[in-house]
C-alpha cells in the first residue's frame, strides 16, 4: 500500500464524520470531485454548496454532479469562497473542504490567492458547527502555492489558541514541495 494524496486522505478522514442531514461546503468547486465526494455523504436530505470564480470549474463540477444523479442535493455559486457567509447561517456547517492551486487541466497561472483564501478560511470557521471540520489541500510546488501554504499553515496553526485540534498530514523527502493536507476540528 503506498500512501494516499491528499485529496483522498482528505476524504477518508471526513466520511465517517459526515452525517446524513448535514449542510457542507465545497469552497473551491474545481472539477467537483469533492462537491461529489461531499452530496454522496449527506444524502438526500443534506445541502452541499460548491463554489468557484471560474465559470470553467462550476460547469465541469455540475456536470460531474450531474452525471452522478445528484443535482437535488447542491447550490452552485460562481463566487469567490471568501464569500460563503452570504449563502448558509453560522454555526450550520459540519465541513468544509478547500483544494487550493489552479484548476487542473487548465491555465496554471490562474491559482487561489493567499488573501482570498485566508479570508475564505475565516469564514468557513465562523460557518462551521462545534466539532466541524475544516480540510484544506495545500500545493507549495508552484510559487504563488508556496506562499499560500505557508500563510495557510500558519494560519490553521493559530486556530489552536481558541481550542481547536489541527493536524498537518504531509509526504516526507520529495524531490521537489508535495501536496499536503491540514484538516482541523472546530473545539
Amino acid at each position: 500500500m503506498t500512501p494516499p494524496r491528499p485529496t483522498e486522505l482528505a476524504q477518508t478522514l471526513l466520511r465517517n464524520s459526515i452525517l446524513e442531514g448535514d449542510v457542507l461546503i465545497d469552497a473551491t468547486a474545481g472539477n467537483g470531485h469533492d462537491t461529489k465526494f461531499l452530496a454522496e455523504c449527506t444524502g438526500a436530505g443534506g445541502r452541499v454548496l460548491a463554489f468557484d470564480i471560474q465559470k470553467q470549474a462550476i460547469d465541469s463540477a455540475r456536470e460531474t454532479i450531474r452525471s452522478a444523479g445528484l443535482d437535488e442535493r447542491v447550490e452552485f455559486h460562481q463566487v469567490s469562497h471568501a464569500r460563503m457567509k452570504e449563502h448558509v447561517q453560522a454555526e450550520t456547517v459540519a465541513a468544509v473542504m478547500f483544494n487550493l492551486g489552479y484548476l487542473p487541466g487548465d491555465d496554471h497561472n490562474l491559482t487561489t490567492q493567499s488573501k482570498e483564501s485566508l479570508t475564505a478560511l475565516s469564514v468557513a470557521a465562523d460557518l462551521l458547527k462545534s466539532g466541524g471540520l475544516l480540510s484544506v489541500v495545500c500545493y507549495p510546488g508552484h510559487p504563488e502555492g508556496a506562499a499560500e501554504a505557508v500563510r495557510v499553515e500558519e494560519w490553521m496553526s493559530s486556530l489552536t489558541n481558541d481550542g481547536w485540534r489541527i493536524a498537518k498530514y504531509a509526504m516526507l523527502a520529495t524531490r521537489k514541495p508535495a501536496p499536503f493536507l491540514i484538516l482541523g476540528s472546530k473545539k
